[in-house]
């Protein structure tokens, strides 16, 4: 019994000890709001999405749910931390050379280094083999000569087209395996829809499609009819329909807008519209530059933020080849279009958006990151413009022209047109002069 007692008071001594050192630890190990956030190192220092990286530093706290880490404004995940030490997860997409920056409480720290962001991405085609007349069927047997394309939430991929003796629009289904067509009129009689730009509102289902060469008509596709066409004509009061320049009403767009839920289009003379997605009572609400248009999109972050691609027909070096954007809001409408990127055009130029040169960009698409995608269709490759304002080529060869599947840096494209975004983040390009449709996934 003696022997015993002697045994277990020592294992007691050791048991309170580490409690005490556990203790202690604990509470070094909690934020003091006095005390500033220290920043000293991070490893590695390179890396691609969902990489683990470790952040050295000082006065984190040990609650991973009260410490918010950002590579640029992409916001990390945050797995734990000691005190001293966070471990995180690399978040998709930063940006180049991202600057790393910690939160805690009201202290906001950046590290002096940038992380050096490598994109892990892989090109597959979806469907097509260079026929550019068009064919349902199954994705191996389809053929495709995609100009435009969208996504619902369900992943049914739409696409119109306009081939050398037909115009329509079809769904495209990955799971399913198929292609089938949704509308399609042979020849060239003016009942032809003439589709072009697409738009999916994503809590309904309900595609829209534009008519390009008549003002008011446009073709809905509501997934509770087995997504049957509607023809749908937009109602212009007498005075707005006159704004309208004749000879200009070509509305190569419609944009459905999440702010204030109304379909937006615009016209070849630079005259706006809003419609009522159900009445289709129609309003022209802002008259910009004039030109011919090859793509239309909506930032899900700042939803009232509506961005068009113009062609060279435009305002040479204001807007032509060029990117910008107009803030749909009352109070702000009136202050126009303002060009986003270098101007000029017919060139490339990758870095921050003000320098940043396009060829001939067509379709522009988000995710719900904020992130741009753009079809480069001069230069023949995917260029994205990040949340926080920074242009890179993500997938295809500047320049260079040709059809290659693989990696970022070794696929190929030919005139690439059209580019829709799923929920996922994946990236469908229609790339026209290769008569494919393609999907670029991002790690």
């Amino acid at each position: 019994m003696k022997k015993s007692n002697l045994l277990t008071f020592p294992v007691l001594l050791l048991l309170f000890f580490f409690s005490c050192k556990e203790d202690e630890a604990t509470k070094q190990s909690v934020h003091d709001p006095n005390k500033p956030v220290v920043l000293s190192s991070f490893y590695p220092a390179k890396g691609g999405a969902k990489d683990k990286i470790l952040l050295n530093g000082d006065n984190f706290g040990s609650d991973p749910n009260k410490i918010k880490v950002y590579f640029n404004e992409a916001q990390a995940t945050v797995v734990s931390s000691s005190g001293n030490r966070i471990y995180a997860i690399v978040p998709r997409l930063p940006g180049d050379n991202p600057k790393i920056s910690v939160v805690v409480g009201k202290d906001s720290v950046v590290y002096d280094d940038t992380f050096a962001y490598a994109i892990q991405a892989q090109v597959t085609t979806v469907t097509g083999n260079g026929t550019k007349d068009f064919l349902a069927g199954p994705l191996d047997q389809a053929h495709v000569y995609g100009k435009y394309l969208d996504l619902d939430a369900e992943g049914n991929l739409f696409m119109s087209w306009r081939d050398g003796g037909s115009f329509g629009v079809a769904r495209i289904n990955e799971k399913q395996n198929v292609v089938t067509a949704l509308y399609q009129l042979i020849g060239t009689s003016g009942a032809n829809p003439y589709s072009n730009g697409i738009t999916v509102d994503r809590s309904t289902g309900i595609m829209t499609v534009s008519h390009e060469s008549v003002a008011e008509v446009f073709f809905s596709f509501d997934p509770r009819e087995a997504w049957a066409p509607r023809q749908r004509n937009a109602q212009f009061s007498k005075a707005d329909y006159a704004l309208i320049t004749q000879a200009d009403r070509y509305a190569n767009f419609v944009t459905y807008c999440p702010y204030d839920g109304y379909l937006y289009t615009r016209f070849r003379d630079g005259n706006i519209a809003k419609i009522h997605p159900e009445t289709y009572q129609a309003t022209i609400v802002h008259k910009g530059p004039s030109g011919s248009q090859y793509g239309q999109g909506i930032n899900p972050k700042k939803p009232y933020e509506l961005y068009i691609t113009l062609h060279s027909n435009a305002v040479p070096n204001t807007y032509a080849q060029g990117i910008s954007v107009l803030d749909l809001r009352p109070e702000h409408i009136n202050e126009g279009f303002k060009r986003i990127n270098a101007p000029g055009g017919s060139g490339f130029r990758d870095g921050p958006v003000a320098e940043a040169v396009f060829n001939f960009p067509k379709d522009i698409k988000f995710d719900n990151s904020g992130n741009m995608f753009i079809a480069d269709y001069g230069n023949h490759c995917i260029r994205m413009l990040s949340a926080s304002g920074i242009v890179t080529t993500v997938a295809g060869q500047p320049g260079k022209s040709g059809y290659k599947d693989g990696g970022p840096i070794e696929s190929l494209f030919n005139q690439p047109w059209g580019v829709a975004v799923n929920e996922q983040g994946d990236i469908y390009i229609a790339d026209w002069s290769n008569a494919r449709i393609r999907k670029l996934v991002i790690e």
